[in-house]
């Protein structure tokens, strides 16, 4: 604080001549009082006013927090309590439940036997050990998983086991040198690995099995075992190397070391990279009773859809078929419990493990009745169409027609309820004919859309045509037909639409195959075979045939007015015989088709597609079309074929069904088509890792096939693709297929093969273990193949504390497409690094935050070959005292679906740390001299990032703090030093006068006001005025000693710069962005 004495002197002036005029009055009314008499002074009170304030008080609400928890499929227990004490580790999957000891690993395998042919559930136990192992390995949980489980045994609570930790796998660490055995789930499928280190012998590792009555290695190099109630199978093993992100294979087998004892022959690897032995159990069953459930058997040759399958949201799957048998199985409730006629339907759900029937039932009347497709909706409510010569095929009293026209062949079409005991709605669709359903399929709204061939002509009832309808009336002998039914409606307003759709020329043309398929705004798209020159074409691909049979690919739209129904029709063929068995619509509209050809010219389009030129024989067929170009601006609204591609071997192969990639994504593009069919090639192509890689019969018989073909590939060998056989020693046909959001596929067909589980691996343990009769329908669900590449990188490395590290992981999808795809990140203890985010490539909020030590990512859906990015960043913490060598930052993440781990991988970084020294300690300077120090940092090692000065505290009044390098922008070369400067301000003296020139007329003023007063009391001389005289003359001579007080003076005094004292000022560097680490130290400022 300065003193201002200037001012302080005129203060001074001023207030003496206050005093003097305040005399001079007061001397003025007393002459006044004396001379005129007392006067009266009136006060008044002043008042005072307060006002007050109230300052608003601000209510925060605190945000809810909300965590979300990945379902696991298949997880590891620890055993706390909740199971025998041998155990280590527990794990239930569907079907079995593993426990691993010290020393064994015990499977429990149930079969849920709900047919009438058992009674009770039937249990195998094998037992899984290692031949000269480690007898006390060290066994560990990998990946903790977030979830925990929870035991109430009984009202006993010390027999309650809470928080049970949950893993993703079991680790076995050097069961033999150099070696770990690794178990772990994948999509309820239980698999095991050996990691064998640089230098380990692979050659130790013989597994022991006990429980089993034969272990044989079958022709394609899988482990059979012979178990109390079927078969078990190994899957020959996969064996890689990991160089980098990609996988090397090496050739290995399974090799058998006695009755009980097996063990891996393996073919030339690297040595000193590390060695991945991978079996893999699955599953597969037979479904039938002691009659036929094939459509080839009952009526002599294989149809589309008979059987088939569905998939519904819950990974329950529905299998739909013929059936001559008494005793087929059945549960639950059944709508009808007994055979009625020479073959009824089946109509059947399992489970997603297929080793529980849920329910089963007949439907069907006193004649024959096939499928021709099932599906199901929403609500679970099971759609079924086919056809029947029954003439009292079970109908709904809101039936289109409770009864058939005549006793020919008739569609039906059947809705249950999801127990499959209440028959919702069910009707024919008959004319006076011969009508054949060859598909079924749902739409958006609701509704059932089928199709198929009539030679009814009666449109009076509403079928094959209602009123409006594209095509009214029947061109030729023979035509396809769709037809739109609403179950939730009565009699003829349950069917709104019906349309014939064919040709004339010749008059006796064929229609032949047949498929259905819905989008999502209610278009319908239908398929088929025909010899019709003048089939309805618009918008074509191929305008017109190229002789013999073409399929063909037409789109209809109902709702849409008359005469702009029909979208785009084309044919799709060449010069032999071409027929449409299967139709798919993905969600872009764009369409698939597949069949079987003759033609050696089928139409070609797309590059480096599966398989370019025919096998030779009736080959399989895949055909894409795009949307037609639609708008003033188009040239060209043809609908066109965007990929083709023949499927198949030097024998005949025909491809009945097609389904798509299910993403469970509306908006979602697919590009992967799965087909099935048949075969009698014994060179079909087999490609990726089939289930089954030979033909599994003798010439003369049929396996049945299944492939995907990725539209986007262009080589036979690439990720996107696989194909396998599947089938045994008789007649086997896949004649339907769905898939499901995991990336499985379902595949229904039917066999007459007894070894089909035993040629056409992979299966754990399916619901039926064996043929039962001639012939039985199949249920095989193919998982997809799991196999994910997983690289992390960090940057920047080496890092300050407080700066970013940024961790890259790249998931690149090595398998089949697959849905469901988790990354899980495992983060370090918080006083190593605190978490910033976790984001994908793949969406936005794909991450969540931290959740006990892990951080989970959604990846979702990846087709085969895709990759995607996970990028982790974190800041290291820094050490309280500073670190005085470079520490280690780790981050580990792995990949899988639901939460597994099939890949793992981990990157680090170095992170270093700083200090900071100044010299010298002490610095005395003059106030107004700056004071110099040289400030040093000195990192653990090189640090990227900048690193700023400041002072941060201690500086004295009117000090400051500059560097001569501010920020240094890197510690890459090791230490650095600035100069520090503190800048101190200079003490002023100053001068100050008390004179105020031009200002003597307040003295002068004085006198004059003293001499008027003289004159106050002239008037009459009396004693009173020689009393006031002296009075006046008194304060005549007063005044006249005042005033001096406008007279000069002087004085001096200091203004204080930086004041004097000794001072200990804080010096800080700080390093990094918003997690900055901050290093400090004193200096001493003596300022004098």
């Amino acid at each position: 604080m300065r003193l201002n004495y200037r001012q302080l002197g005129m203060a001074c002036s001023r207030g003496r001549i206050t005093v003097a005029m305040a005399l001079l009055l007061m001397l003025g009314l007393v002459a006044l009082r004396l001379g005129s008499g007392a006067a009266r002074l009136g006060n008044e009170p002043s008042r005072l006013q307060t006002s007050t304030a109230q300052n608003p008080i601000s209510a925060h609400e605190a945000p809810n927090v909300l965590t979300a928890y990945g379902h696991l499929p298949l997880i590891f227990e620890r055993n706390q309590g909740q199971s025998d004490a041998r155990v280590k580790f527990l794990a239930r999957g569907g079907g079995y439940s593993l426990f691993l000891t010290a020393d064994e690993a015990v499977l429990a395998l149930r079969q849920s036997a709900l047919s009438t042919r058992h009674s009770a559930n039937s249990v195998s136990v094998l037992r899984m050990g290692l031949a000269n192992a480690s007898r006390q390995p060290d066994i560990v949980g990998d990946n903790e998983l977030p979830g925990k489980s929870n035991y109430f045994i009984g009202n006993d609570p010390a027999k309650w086991h809470r928080d049970v930790s949950q893993f993703a796998r079991v680790r076995y660490r050097n069961v033999y040198p150099g070696i770990d055995l690794v178990y772990h789930g994948n999509q309820g499928r239980l698999e095991y690995d050996f990691e064998v280190a640089p230098g380990g012998d692979p050659q130790q590792v013989a597994l022991r099995f006990l429980g089993t009555d034969s272990l044989t290695v079958d022709s394609d190099g899988n482990l059979v075992l012979g178990l109390k109630h079927g078969r078990m199978r190994f899957q020959s093993p996969r064996v890689y190397q990991e160089l980098g992100d990609q996988e090397r294979a090496v050739p290995g087998r399974f090799e058998l070391r006695g009755s009980h004892e097996v063990g891996f022959a393996l073919g030339a690897y690297d040595r000193s990279r590390a060695l991945i032995i991978d079996p893999i159990l699955t599953y597969s069953t037979y479904f039938g009773g002691s009659g036929d459930e094939a459509c080839s058997v009952i009526l002599g040759t294989p149809v589309s859809g008979c059987p088939a399958v569905t998939v519904d949201t819950a990974l329950n799957a529905y299998i739909a078929g013929i059936t001559s048998s008494a005793d087929f199985p059945l549960a639950g409730t059944p709508y009808q419990s007994t055979l009625r006629g020479a073959a009824n339907i089946f109509v059947a759900k399992f489970n997603g493990a297929a080793n529980t029937l849920i329910f089963s039932t007949y439907l069907g009347g006193d004649g024959t009745d096939y499928t021709a497709g099932v599906t199901v909706d929403p609500g679970f409510n099971v759609f079924v169409a086919g056809t029947t010569n029954s003439t009292n095929f079970p109908t709904s009293s809101s039936a289109f027609q409770t009864a058939a026209l005549n006793t020919n062949n008739h569609v039906f079409v059947s809705q249950l309820d999801p127990a499959g005991h209440t028959l919702l709605y069910s009707t024919y669709l008959s004319g006076d004919g011969t009508d054949t359903a060859s598909g079924i399929a749902l739409g958006p709204d609701g509704n059932a859309y089928v199709t198929g061939t009539t030679t009814s002509t009666e449109v009076e009832t509403g079928f094959p045509s209602t009123l409006g309808a594209y095509q009214t009336s029947p061109r030729a002998a023979n035509q396809f037909f769709l037809t739109k039914l609403n179950p939730t409606l009565s009699g003829v307003d349950s069917v709104p639409y019906s349309t014939y759709f064919g040709g004339s020329t010749p008059s006796t043309g064929q229609t032949v195959g047949g498929g259905i398929a819905v989008d999502n705004n209610s278009n319908a798209y239908i398929t088929g075979g025909t010899d019709f020159t003048n089939l309805p074409v618009l918008n074509a691909f191929q305008g017109a045939s190229n002789g013999g049979l073409d399929a063909f690919v037409a789109k209809i739209s109902p709702g849409a007015v008359t005469g702009t129904q029909l979208i785009y029709s084309t044919y799709i063929g060449g010069s032999g015989d071409d027929i449409g068995h299967g139709i798919a619509v993905d969600t872009s509209s764009n369409v698939y088709v597949t069949g079987s050809t003759i033609s050696t010219n089928f139409p070609a389009a797309g590059t480096g597609v599966f398989q370019s030129n025919s096998g030779g024989g009736t080959d399989a067929f895949l055909a894409k079309f795009g949307t037609p170009c639609t708008g003033t601006g188009c040239t060209n609204t043809n609908v066109p074929l965007n990929y083709s591609t023949y499927l198949g071997g030097s024998g005949d192969d025909v491809g009945l069904a097609i389904a798509l990639d299910n993403t469970g994504s509306p908006t979602n593009n697919n590009q992967g088509a799965r087909i099935t069919g048949w075969t009698s090639s014994t060179d079909f192509p087999s490609v990726n890792n089939p289930v089954q890689s030979g033909f599994g019969g003798v010439p003369g018989v049929t396996d049945a096939f299944v492939a995907r073909i990725d539209t986007t590939a262009t080589t036979q060998t690439a990720p996107g693709h696989y194909s396998t056989y599947l089938g045994g020693s008789g007649d086997d046909y896949g004649t339907s297929i769905a898939s499901d959001t995991q990336g499985a596929s379902y595949v229904a067909g039917e066999t007459t093969s007894s070894d089909l589980l035993t040629k056409a691996p992979p299966q754990t343990y399916s619901y039926q273990q064996s043929l039962n009769g001639s012939s039985d329908a199949f249920l095989s669900k193919l998982g997809p193949v799991l196999s994910f590449g997983l690289t992390a990188s960090a940057s920047p490395s080496p890092v300050g504390v407080g700066s970013q590290v940024t961790f890259t992981y790249t998931i690149t999808n090595t398998g089949d497409f697959t849905s469901g795809i988790t990354f899980t990140d495992t983060l370090q203890n918080s006083s190593a690094a605190t978490f910033v985010s976790a984001t994908t490539n793949t969406g936005t909020n794909a991450c969540g935050q931290p959740n006990g030590g892990t951080v989970l990512c959604n990846i979702g859906t990846l087709n085969a070959g895709a990759t995607a990015t996970v990028t982790v960043i974190l800041t290291p913490v820094a050490p309280t005292p500073p670190a005085t060598n470079s520490v280690t930052l780790g981050n580990s993440g792995f990949v899988g679906v639901s939460g597994s781990s099939l890949a793992s991988a981990a990157a680090s970084v170095t992170v270093n740390d700083f200090d900071i020294g100044v010299a010298p300690a002490t610095a005395t300077v003059a106030a107004g001299v700056p004071a110099t120090y040289t400030a040093t940092v000195t990192p653990t090692g090189s640090i990227p990032a900048s690193v700023s000065f400041s002072c941060s505290s201690g500086l004295p009044t009117g000090a400051a703090c500059t560097e001569t390098t501010n920020p240094i922008p890197n510690l890459e070369n090791g230490a650095a030093d600035t100069v520090l400067i503190i800048n101190t301000t200079a003490r002023v003296t100053t001068t100050t006068e008390w004179w105020h020139g031009g200002r003597p007329f307040y003295a002068g003023w004085l006198p004059i006001s003293g001499l008027a007063l003289l004159g106050a009391g002239i008037g009459k001389a009396s004693r009173k005025r020689r009393v006031l005289m002296g009075l006046l003359l008194a304060g005549f001579f007063a005044l006249i000693f005042f005033q001096p007080g406008c007279s000069s003076s002087k004085s001096t005094t200091t203004t204080t710069g930086t004041p004097a004292g000794t001072y200990i000022v804080t010096v800080s560097a700080t390093s990094g962005g918003s997690g900055a680490a901050v290093r400090s130290t004193t200096v001493t400022l003596v300022v004098e």
